[in-house]
């Protein structure tokens, strides 16, 4: 069954969580416009949601704090990490997603290295900043990665594309779940949520 990530939360985080999504993601990127802040443990007695957090080109130590100090269940990596903080995040029990950023000249060889050390890729579109810019690369290129980790769809993803990312779930063996952001947003880090709830419920008619 596809996986729906939500990211990018910061404001009506409970709201969210009451939907029927399987992760939430909070960005803890300080350049970032939606940077969860400080906030985040007001709001987690009450969600019962997986909870990832997002870190670009971190260190270990601060990682492995925010996680603690917010009960993270998932580690996402957004930047640049190499696969020698992926192993010492892994050696820490921490679950891993490591994005990998797309364009038109990647390779999916990039992704080897970090196989036997992370739970979960993301692929999202290659831009200028990390994330949330609402472009999507070509999607057909998924078709290039054989290797044996499964896989989220990230970038630019509306309402308008639910045909299509179904038709890559079901002809893809290791496409797992997809991330939205952006494209879901009233404003950065306020999401839509009657907009979520509904693309939630046509998607789940077609997976």
């Amino acid at each position: 069954m596809l996986k729906i990530k939500v990211c990018g939360l910061k404001y009506n985080i409970l709201e969210i969580s009451k939907l029927e999504i399987d992760f939430m993601g909070f960005i803890f990127y300080p350049r970032s416009p939606r940077f969860i802040g400080y906030n985040l443990n007001l709001f987690l007695p009450q969600i019962n949601k997986l909870k990832v957090g997002v870190f670009v080109n971190e260190n270990e130590q601060t990682i492995l704090n925010k996680s603690k100090e917010h009960k993270l269940d998932i580690i996402q990596l957004h930047g640049d990490e190499s696969p020698i903080l992926c192993e010492k995040l892994a050696k820490n029990n921490m679950t891993l997603i490591k994005v990998f950023h797309i364009n038109n000249s990647f390779s999916f060889k990039k992704t080897k290295d970090y196989v036997s050390l992370c739970n979960y890729f993301l692929f999202d579109t290659k831009t200028k900043y990390y994330g949330g810019s609402g472009k999507k690369f070509v999607w057909n290129k998924l078709y290039d990665y054989d290797l044996c980790t499964y896989f989220f769809l990230s970038g630019g993803i509306i309402m308008q594309d639910i045909m299509q990312i179904t038709n890559i779930f079901h002809s893809h063996p290791k496409m797992f779940g997809i991330d939205i952001n952006s494209g879901f947003e009233e404003f950065p880090g306020q999401k839509n949520c009657a907009l979520i709830k509904h693309f939630v419920k046509k998607i789940k008619k077609y997976k």
